[in-house]
């Protein structure tokens, strides 16, 4: 009698084969994760401007109440009592401010910050606000008009705003890069300048302003003028 020995023909598979594998696995994870990524980001730039509409709405809500706009937030630290609130008035424009959030009733950063815990910790997220010195000095009138210091540009510098559309606050936000890009990285207290586009690889801050003739229009039919 011949004992027959039965072998299996199955194998596992080799080192290149299993390496082909995690190749193609990692590939398919790419295509499908930078559509995702994508989408957040989207998402994201979606609420931000949702909150600049709700910021721009606030502003010209406090100054039909008070007959004049909010002073910039510049204080600090996170647990003095004055931190995001307006600083005076009168207000120190000499520095570059912040939203007075808490005096607006509104959350103190964008889609990308969080809250600061520190008086030395950066301004990572949070709204940054500069209104017109005239009108946040005194009562505002229909003969109230903007200084002329507030300009916004786009990305080749020219600038956007006019004589006849002069702005009186600019609100923006510093995107998903967490910091301030172009124009908007510097300060001039004698002529703040901002930068304002659709976004670029350098540039993806997002910049809201109020202008002369919407700001005069919205108060007066509101009765305040």
């Amino acid at each position: 009698m011949h004992t027959i020995s039965i072998f299996s023909t199955k194998r596992g598979f080799t080192l290149i084969e299993m390496a082909i594998v995690l190749v193609v696995l990692g590939l398919t994870a790419s295509l499908l994760i930078a559509p995702l990524a994508m989408r957040f980001e989207a998402s994201q730039r979606h609420a931000a401007e949702s909150m600049l509409d709700d910021i721009t709405e606030a502003l010209i809500g406090f100054a039909l109440v008070q007959g004049r706009l909010p002073c910039p937030s510049i204080e600090p630290d996170p647990f003095n009592p004055a931190y995001g609130l307006e600083q005076g008035p009168p207000c120190s424009l000499n520095v570059p401010g912040y939203l007075p959030w808490r005096t607006l009733g509104l959350p103190g950063h964008d889609p990308w910050g969080n809250p600061r815990t520190g008086a030395n910790q950066p301004w990572v997220g949070c709204w940054r606000y500069q209104p017109d010195k005239n009108f946040v000095e005194g009562t505002i009138s229909l003969s109230t008009l903007p200084s002329g210091q507030i300009q916004i540009k786009d990305h080749d510098g020219n600038l956007v705003s006019t004589s006849d559309s002069r702005v009186v606050a600019v609100v923006f936000s510093t995107g998903p890069n967490r910091h301030a890009d172009g124009l908007n990285a510097a300060y001039s207290p004698a002529s703040p300048s901002f930068e304002a586009g659709e976004p670029t690889p350098a540039f993806d801050d997002l910049v809201r302003w109020v202008g002369h003739p919407l700001f005069i229009a919205r108060l007066a039919r509101s009765g305040r003028l």
